[in-house]
């Protein structure tokens, strides 16, 4: 298992468990002498987005991971892709995948559709419709794609799929920086 992975399946193994006095003590020590090793490492002045960014970081314990393949190309446009599965941590109503973790990875998706088409913006707006609820655990399938670019500001759509129903699609705006 990744780092990443060592700290998400503790994030999930917290939601479902409670910790007796000891245990917490116990595991505090070990977390401690983890973070003092690292501490003990140089800084870097810019880190990682894809080893470390809040969706697709796969060293993050706040990632799901969001993990991407390569772009593909349909009918002459670039496609994003994108997979998810989010646990117990990220639910909102009982057994349901909270709203906000939706959005927030259907932002990462549109941000890499847009970049990998040479758009390189910031989020401008971002407007999600959901269609159905989000299991949690569910896999979340993401698609999304460059629609229009007037060299200015780039549209985005992308869709989340479970299986093949849709359960959300979103649209996104990105400016270029002045």
């Amino acid at each position: 298992m990744s780092l990443g992975d060592e700290l998400r399946a503790i994030a999930d193994l917290l939601v479902h468990r409670t910790i007796d006095d000891g245990t917490a003590i116990l595991v505090a020590a070990h977390l401690g002498e983890a973070r003092a090793a690292l501490e003990s490492l140089e800084t870097v002045e810019r880190v990682d987005h894809d080893r470390v960014g809040p969706w697709r970081g796969e060293d993050n314990v706040v990632a799901p991971p969001l993990v991407f393949g390569e772009p593909v190309s349909r009918d002459g446009v670039l496609v994003t892709n994108a997979l998810a599965r989010c646990g117990a941590r990220y639910e909102g109503r009982a057994g349901i995948l909270h709203g906000g973790i939706v959005a927030a990875c259907f932002d990462e998706v549109c941000a890499v559709a847009q970049r990998d088409s040479g758009v390189a913006g910031l989020t401008r707006t971002l407007e999600v419709r959901y269609r159905a609820p989000v299991r949690v655990d569910d896999a979340l399938v993401f698609t999304a794609w460059l629609e229009h670019d007037d060299g200015r500001r780039a549209l985005v759509r992308a869709a989340c799929h479970v299986d093949d129903d849709l359960r959300a699609d979103a649209t996104a705006e990105f400016a270029r920086p002045r």
